[in-house]
């Protein structure tokens, strides 16, 4: 099975108080230097999606196997990028996995998991859930995906995955690590607990 992993990393960290949370030091490495690292090391092929002249992203990830491609469009929202990693794809395979740089507590078996539901149910949207609340990351099949790149801007990925609902398969996890991320500082201060 080929998946390809679109690692959404463009944001501005509004919510952080002036802290760009993508460089943040986590386990002693930016935090989306962990989560680069996370799905190579599963032998995925990483894009990640970074902002217009990102020399602080490119520096992050430096000597790591991926690509880093740019989002022209340092105003626009997630599903902006989100295309801009689908059209660096080469779409091939049997899809791509919308990925995070925000999520420090994922690990190796919890993408592992998230692969076997989507091994289990190729035609389908794997999408995490814990308690009820929606996570990250999303598997999406090729088809889908092809279908999200040809359409117009306005239309997010959630959006698009919504207009396919019926195929949509809820990974349900008996943990959080799929809904934790860091948004605020007081998610920062929350998570630091996990840290060691």
């Amino acid at each position: 099975m080929r998946l390809e992993v679109i690692l959404l990393a463009a944001g501005w960290s509004r919510r952080m108080e002036g802290v760009d949370k993508r460089l943040m030091p986590w386990r002693g490495a930016p935090m989306v230097r962990r989560a680069a690292e996370l799905y190579l090391g599963l032998g995925l092929p990483v894009m990640v999606v970074g902002r217009a002249r990102d020399e602080a992203l490119a520096r992050a990830l430096g000597g790591l196997d991926l690509r880093l491609i740019a989002n022209p469009d340092e105003g626009s929202e997630q599903g902006a990028s989100a295309r801009v990693g689908l059209a660096a794809c080469i779409l091939d395979g049997d899809g791509v996995i919308f990925a995070l740089a925000d999520q420090p507590l994922l690990m190796p078996e919890d993408i592992a998991a998230l692969v076997a539901d989507f091994a289990a149910h190729r035609d389908a949207v794997i999408i995490p859930r814990h308690d009820g609340v929606r996570g990250n990351p999303v598997v999406m099949p090729r088809d889908l995906a092809l279908g999200l790149a040809a359409q117009p801007a306005d239309v997010s990925p959630r959006a698009w995955i919504e207009r396919h609902a019926s195929r949509i398969v809820w990974h349900e996890a008996e943990h959080s690590r799929f809904t934790s991320d860091m948004d605020t500082p007081q998610d920062r201060d929350r998570l630091r607990q996990y840290e060691s």
